[in-house]
């Protein structure tokens, strides 16, 4: 049995899923998501080709970088020096607590939630209604790939919610009898 299994025996497949998405996101935010940031002389020959396979060969227009960045984008690259200084060392913190079952990570993870949901609108919004030269179906695909982004937040904020709000009962039942 994998240390992956035992750790999570009897938990909800929901936190198997939030845990690889937080552990995989690390070298994610590290290795792709920073390439636009940087200049172009400092990213690796390995990382520059992965990011033509995304830019040219998915169209994706948020990832370009050097003389294919577009100024149009610095909203985008704004809400990925957030993921850098705010959310990759949360990552961290969220690997940890749901590998340890934390019952302290609920309001982290329902802030967190409610942030890359809230962050993911532009992005999709772009890629349905923005001025950017792709065909429909590129667009439908690149949305295919941001979507899981909106989609697993969603249902991390909801799932922490009901958990916090699950927890504030018996503390107001509590005041109500003093």
């Amino acid at each position: 049995m994998s240390a992956l299994s035992r750790a999570f025996r009897g938990r909800s497949t929901m936190d198997v899923v939030y845990f690889i998405y937080f552990a995989s996101h690390i070298p994610i935010t590290l290795l792709i998501d920073t390439q636009p940031l940087v200049p172009i002389e400092l990213i690796p020959r390995p990382l520059l080709s992965l990011n033509r396979v995304l830019t040219e060969g998915l169209g994706d227009p948020f990832m370009g970088i050097g003389p294919q960045a577009r100024p149009d984008m610095t909203w985008f690259r704004s809400l990925l020096v957030c993921e850098l200084i705010l959310q990759l060392p949360f990552f961290f913190y969220a690997t940890w607590a749901l590998w340890a079952n934390s019952p302290r990570r609920h309001v982290p993870l329902l802030v967190y939630g409610v942030h890359v949901a809230t962050t993911m609108v532009p992005i999709l919004g772009t890629l349905y209604r923005g001025d950017i030269d792709r065909s429909c179906g590129t667009r439908a695909m690149l949305a295919g790939i941001y979507l899981p982004y909106l989609l697993i937040p969603l249902v991390m904020a909801y799932e922490s919610y009901t958990h916090c709000a699950a927890a504030l009962v018996p503390a107001q039942k509590s005041k109500k009898t003093k």
